[in-house]
């Protein structure tokens, strides 16, 4: 195989027979070209993302949104600059109060940077992280193009690029404020500096792969099923004995693990990080279960729908690079492993799935590479180019589109105004037990108050799945109510569905009925003679 230096974004050959004509979209692949083209490509990633850019950040993931914006507001409250001073002492106690009670399941790294932010711009704004996710989820184009020309055609990575950024999925849970989406750009990096490991062994490609490998896991822990995997997969290409005697692999397995393991060691002593996490999300009682691996099945096909998984997996078939096979089976080896050992969210987050993404986006890549060899080999009119380069453009311009729906068919502007005024009718001062949308986060973030929850009906499965015994349900209303002033709920069908609750409440306080939601007084217990 021939060795090809990454330090430009563009090669003049590829390292697959079957390329042997140097076109793009049938114009002549020269440097500016692929520039132009890989340009033109992340200004639109990123600027359909830009839509709808004020609405609240309930579109995706939620739960997972709100923890990292209140992290955020604690941390840019806790700053000694002008804009903070200005508010009101009880707003920036409570901001900072709230921060400091959420459990830290990673580093805090993005949720620091999005309070810098604000600090720079001289206020709190949902909009701010959005941009940033956003921008750094486009910027992963930019390594999985180097890593597609690297066995692929400049075709065949330009189209990766295009699924990556155009895929209407991608585009929604890549502007959400979680570690995510920055967790597979990373991932791209660290697989492309890996390949030109492989191939060149230099220790600036030992660095940059380990950096960024390290970069990844500790984002979010899955990444060690999608860079670490790989990684290994790559060292074990040269042979285990050659492996063993490399010291840039040891370089580089320091660098990618010393930090996550002396992050999660310390907190896990002295942090508030959750102890639980793979308690909660762990369970091989799943394994043995039909109806698992078909929710698991179906979660992965609502991200990528049927064509691109199948040319995901047939992608592993059609590359011939013995090198570039271990990397591709690698990430699929990692996507099932991390299936397994987070058993539970693989099958209810959609969010678990965004790595398939990047294994959808070379398998299309490869696809699309060898229809247009084919396309090429015949001699083709200048009118038959064009046609085939707009249904190029077309089928662009319908992810868009439908991208564009899918932003614009929920509009949640009308929340922060509702969870307010909800905070003030209910009292700030008040404590408040709650059966409430995304833990009681929507509540906190803009109605002022941090309620104790009570489970919902997929809480208590998760219970069920991990230690198989159920509270008694007199203990738990017992020790929720207790010294409580109220019992909130506004997940009306949830609550409908546990009788015991909804029967003891009704039974036992009076209530106030509101706009979607019931507000129990439980300082005034009906008379029970």
């Amino acid at each position: 195989m021939r060795r090809v230096s990454n330090s430009t974004l563009i090669q003049e050959d590829t390292l697959v027979s079957y390329n042997s004509d140097q076109t793009v979209l049938f114009i002549k692949d020269t440097r500016l070209v692929r520039i132009l083209l890989v340009g033109a490509l992340l200004l639109a990633g990123f600027g359909i993302r830009l839509l709808d850019l004020t609405d609240p950040p309930l579109d995706f993931a939620a739960t997972r949104q709100l923890h990292s914006l209140i992290l955020s507001r604690g941390y840019y409250y806790e700053l000694d600059i002008p804009s903070v001073q200005a508010l009101p002492e009880s707003q920036r106690q409570f901001g900072i109060d709230a921060a400091a009670q959420e459990l830290l399941y990673e580093p805090t790294i993005l949720e620091h940077l999005t309070a810098s932010l604000y600090a720079l711009l001289g206020k709190e704004s949902f909009i701010i992280p959005r941009i940033l996710i956003s921008l750094l989820w486009v910027i992963g184009g930019i390594p999985l193009f180097l890593l597609m020309r690297r066995f692929s055609t400049t075709n065949g990575a330009l189209f990766a690029v295009a699924f990556y950024e155009f895929l209407p999925f991608g585009v929604l849970a890549s502007r959400s404020f979680q570690p995510d989406p920055v967790m597979v750009t990373s991932v791209l990096f660290a697989l492309h500096f890996q390949l030109c490991w492989l191939q060149e062994h230099s220790l600036k490609n030992a660095l940059l792969a380990g950096v960024f490998t390290g970069l990844s896991v500790i984002l979010k822990i899955p990444a060690v099923f999608f860079a670490g995997v790989p990684f290994i997969g790559i060292v074990l290409t040269d042979g285990i004995k050659k492996a063993l005697r490399n010291w840039q692999v040891y370089l580089m397995a320091a660098i990618s693990l010393l930090p996550a393991i002396i992050y999660y060691k310390f907190n896990s002593v002295v942090g508030n990080y959750s102890t639980t996490l793979f308690a909660t999300r762990f369970f091989p009682a799943l394994f043995i279960q039909p109806k698992w691996y078909q929710s698991w099945f179906m979660m992965a096909k609502s991200v990528l729908d049927y064509i691109p998984l199948f040319l995901a997996i047939l992608a592993f078939f059609l590359i011939k690079q013995k090198e570039i096979k271990v990397i591709f089976g690698c990430l699929w080896i990692g996507y099932l492993l991390q299936g397994f050992v987070f058993a539970y969210h693989i099958s209810s987050h959609n969010y678990y799935q965004l790595p398939v993404i990047i294994m959808a986006a070379m398998g299309c890549g490869i696809f699309f590479a060898f229809l247009m060899e084919k396309i090429e080999s015949f001699d083709l009119k200048f009118i038959s180019r064009i046609f085939i380069m707009g249904v190029f453009l077309f089928g662009a311009a319908l992810s868009i589109l439908k991208s564009w729906t899918d932003l614009r068919s929920a509009d949640y502007h009308y929340e922060e105004v509702y969870w307010k005024n909800l905070g003030d009718t209910i009292g700030q001062e008040s404590s408040v037990v709650a059966l409430t949308h995304d833990y009681g986060f929507r509540l906190e973030y803009w109605g002022g108050i941090i309620p104790k929850l009570w489970n919902t009906q997929g809480d208590f499965t998760v219970e069920s799945l991990g230690n198989g015994q159920e509270q008694p349900f007199e203990s738990m209303i017992e020790e929720a109510i207790a010294g409580r002033d109220y019992f909130l709920v506004t997940l009306i069908n949830d609550f409908e569905s546990q009788e015991n609750l909804h029967d003891f409440l009704f039974a036992h306080y009076p209530y106030t009925q509101g706009e979607g939601y019931y507000l129990f007084d439980l300082k005034h217990p009906l008379s029970t003679k």
